[in-house]
C-alpha cells in the first residue's frame, strides 16, 4: 500500500476541517510567538539592569582608585610622579570606556512598535476580507508581534555587545591596576 502525500491528505478534507487545522497550527505559532516576545521583553529589562550594575561597579572602582592614589603618592618612596600619572591615566581611561559603553547599553533605542489604535482600525478595515477566518486573524497577529519582536531582538543583541565591551574595559582596568602595582613594586625594590 502506498503512503498518501500531504497534498492528497488535505485534498480529502473539507474546507471546514482545513480551516480548523489552520487555526490549530496558527494558534500554536501564536503561543510560541507570545513566549518569545515576552522573553525578549524580560531580556531587555535584564540587560538594562546589568548595564546599571556596570555603572555601579565603575563608581566603586573609581572611588577606590582615587582614594588610594593620594595615599600612594604621599608614600611613594623613589617612584616618580610620572609613574602615577601614567598609571592613573591608563586606569581611568579603561574605567571611563567601561562607563560610556554601559551607559550606551542602558539607553532606550529606537525600535519598531505596535501600531496606534486608529492605525490598527484603518489596517483592519483595509484588509478585512483577508482576515475573516480565525486562522488568518491569528496569522496576522503573529506577523505584527513578530515584526516588533525582531526589532527588539536586534536592539537587545546590540546591548549585549556593548555590555560585553564594557566588562572587557572594566577587567582591563583591574588588570592595569595589577600591572602598575607590580611595576611599582619592582621600582621600589
Amino acid at each position: 500500500m502506498c503512503k498518501k502525500t500531504k497534498n492528497e491528505e488535505t485534498a480529502t478534507l473539507s474546507p471546514e476541517e482545513i480551516e480548523k487545522q489552520a487555526e490549530s497550527l496558527y494558534s500554536h505559532v501564536k503561543d510560541i510567538s507570545s513566549l518569545k516576545y515576552e522573553s525578549e521583553l524580560r531580556r531587555e529589562d535584564s540587560l538594562i539592569q546589568q548595564s546599571s550594575h556596570m555603572q555601579t561597579a565603575f563608581s566603586f572602582m573609581t572611588a577606590a582608585v582615587f582614594m588610594a592614589f593620594p595615599i600612594l603618592i604621599e608614600h611613594r618612596g623613589k617612584i616618580s610622579l610620572d609613574f602615577f600619572f601614567w598609571a592613573g591615566s591608563t586606569i581611568t581611561i579603561a574605567l571611563l570606556a567601561s562607563l560610556v559603553l554601559a551607559s550606551l547599553a542602558q539607553r532606550r533605542v529606537l525600535k519598531k512598535t505596535f501600531m496606534n489604535i486608529p492605525e490598527i482600525e484603518q489596517f483592519v478595515s483595509d484588509t478585512y476580507s483577508d482576515t475573516l477566518s480565525r486562522a488568518a486573524q491569528i496569522k496576522q497577529w503573529v506577523q505584527v508581534v513578530g515584526d516588533v519582536q525582531v526589532s527588539l531582538d536586534a536592539a537587545n543583541n546590540s546591548r549585549v555587545k556593548l555590555i560585553q565591551w564594557s566588562m572587557r574595559c572594566f577587567f582591563l582596568a583591574i588588570g592595569l591596576i595589577v600591572v602598575w602595582y607590580i611595576i611599582g613594586l619592582i621600582i621600589l625594590y
